[in-house]
């Protein structure tokens, strides 16, 4: 959809600036989070406007942000703690900054589903989505992507994807860490306690996860200005009872990297092969080692649901109690509504296959039954498109929407 995209790729990183620079090792660190830092790329304000110019071609809409584009924009990406399980790993990210000197608000960016160590943020910083959001510092944010356990610096642990905890401490810990970093290193751009999140599809429940998190426990922290949160599978119930009810699902490493994930951090108990018929179950352990794509995964796997579960999972996954630590696990890492005191927008793809428009539907319901004011909360049709085609869309659709709470939107 974005080859028109190659050619500005190309031109990013043969014309962008290379450098690194790390910290000593042997250097002494009093920071609670922040441990490294190494300068991957500076992409000048000139690319950063040819960049957007060129994704118009595609998404019309796109060339509305030229005109915000504003500075250059350093590319880091950082090494910090967080906790993992009983204990603490080092994870990563991108930390993205404007090159002129003031003080700027944060922008923390959740990615979507990656199975590929090489397709991590801070190591293919050059992918087209992930130049949209790094790009986004130009118009006067310090954007953040973090990695998520299991990629990056800590990609020699399994990908604990769809638990909660984990995910939102090691966002949460990301952006307390960015803010060492800025300080320790004495950036010329300087973060605010102001925040805006945003994320899409994995990334888009990451993000309402951690708006739960930081509106009911970090709100003392963390000044959330406003979520933007894209075709997220919010309740990991009806998603998967939206899988089952099918004859074919055109995405089946989806559930079946959900219950790894859970599976990897005891949330889930079963044995693969209470789940998965024997020919895929003795092969789910291996196929998502960080070396194989989504694609791959599912030519491994098979779409017809029959085939992919057990009868037993099939038959008794809602009521036996063979499987009740399978709905627990759903259940515990499912975002529970509350009355939202942030500006939010969900988006989402009427032609969503994967992850269906209904999901959404059914988050808003339940906020709207929390309490949350209408003046709070807005979803977002995305007319036309499917889950993969909405990614761009709603990127635009997310960043425009940000910088009308800012001085560069005025």
């Amino acid at each position: 959809m974005f080859k028109i995209l190659l050619l500005t790729f190309v031109f990013l990183s043969v014309s962008g600036l290379y450098s690194c620079h790390k910290n000593d090792p042997g250097e002494e660190k009093d920071n609670t989070y922040y441990i490294s830092s190494q300068l991957l790329k500076t992409r000048t304000q000139l690319e950063i406007s040819a960049f957007y110019t060129l994704l118009g071609i595609s998404y019309l809409p796109a060339l509305n942000l030229v005109p915000y584009v504003n500075a250059d924009v350093k590319i880091n990406k950082i090494v910090y703690k967080t906790e993992y399980l009983d204990g603490e790993i080092n994870a990563s990210g991108l930390v993205c900054l404007p090159e002129v000197a003031g003080e700027y608000p944060i922008l923390c960016f959740q990615n979507g589903t990656n199975t590929l160590h090489s397709d991590a943020p801070s190591v293919n910083y050059n992918n087209e989505l992930f130049v949209l959001i790094e790009c986004i510092a130009s118009m006067g944010f310090i954007v953040l992507i973090p990695d998520y356990p299991g990629f990056g610096e800590s990609e020699d642990i399994d990908h604990p994807y769809m638990h909660k905890e984990t995910t939102v401490s090691s966002i949460l810990n990301m952006i307390r860490a960015s803010k060492e970093f800025a300080e320790k290193e004495d950036t010329s751009a300087q973060p605010t306690d102001d925040l805006f999140i945003f994320g899409y599809s994995q990334g888009g429940w990451a993000t309402l996860a951690l708006q739960e998190a930081i509106e009911q426990n970090y709100s003392s922290e963390f000044n959330l200005i406003a979520s933007a949160c894209g075709a997220g599978p919010y309740n990991l119930t009806s998603v998967n009872d939206y899988v089952l009810s099918l004859t074919e699902y055109p995405q089946p490493y989806y559930l079946a990297y959900m219950l790894k994930g859970l599976k990897s951090v005891g949330s889930i108990t079963n044995e693969y092969s209470d789940i998965f018929n024997s020919e895929y179950a003795s092969e789910i352990d291996q196929l998502f080692d960080g070396n194989h794509s989504g694609s791959e995964i599912n030519a491994e796997l098979t779409t017809d649901i029959n085939k992919l579960f057990t009868s037993a999972y099939l038959i008794g996954y809602k009521t036996d109690e063979q499987y009740a630590s399978v709905r627990t696990a759903f259940k515990d890492n499912s975002i529970s509504a509350w009355n939202v005191s942030t500006p939010t927008r969900l988006y989402h793809g009427d032609q969503d296959e994967y992850i269906p428009i209904s999901i959404t539907e059914e988050m808003l319901s339940e906020f709207w039954n929390a309490g949350t004011p209408e003046s709070k909360l807005e979803m977002v049709t995305i007319s036309g498109y499917d889950h993969s085609g909405g990614v761009i869309p709603t990127g635009v659709k997310a960043i425009s929407w940000f910088l009308n709470f800012t001085s560069s939107g005025d």
